[in-house]
């Protein structure tokens, strides 16, 4: 919708900027969908978190498809809720990252953005869920394995 200050909505805006690229990796123009789908960093991330939770290769999507929810990851018995509350949270992570980056100078990478990842989504899972009781090794291990359905 237009409303993530990446650098092509920025140029639209007559904001005078050095660069159209990536900020990340300078591989391409940025837009919503190169940061938090196309762009190296994104993609590595994104096959972190699918390997986590043995959701096999990540399949080449678009942004709508992406946040869309497990329906896009072709796996039907995946808790949906935990899996949109990972998406939501991969895709603040990347976009932090990419304001760090610019503003910062400090540059993230897979595994420590994974890491941020799993310590985020817990904290907030454990902490807004009234059902669901994480327990940290468990969610290490196997996520999915906890049931958001009942």
């Amino acid at each position: 919708m237009g409303r993530l200050q990446v650098r092509v909505e920025l140029d639209k805006r007559d904001i005078d900027l050095n660069s159209l690229r990536c900020p990340i990796y300078d591989d391409d123009i940025e837009t919503v969908e190169h940061i938090l789908i196309k762009c190296s960093l994104a993609k590595d991330l994104w096959n972190r978190v699918y390997r986590w939770w043995n959701l096999g290769q990540v399949m080449d999507c678009n942004i709508g498809e992406r946040f869309k929810g497990i329906q896009t990851a072709g796996v039907a018995n995946t808790p949906s809720k935990l899996w949109q509350a990972i998406e939501l949270i991969c895709g603040y992570l990347i976009w932090q990252n990419r304001n760090n980056t610019i503003f910062r100078k400090k540059k993230g990478n897979g595994p420590v953005l994974l890491n941020e990842l799993q310590i985020k989504s817990f904290e907030w899972i454990s902490s807004r869920s009234k059902k669901l009781k994480l327990d940290w090794n468990q969610w290490l291990l196997n996520p999915s394995s906890f049931d958001d359905h009942g």
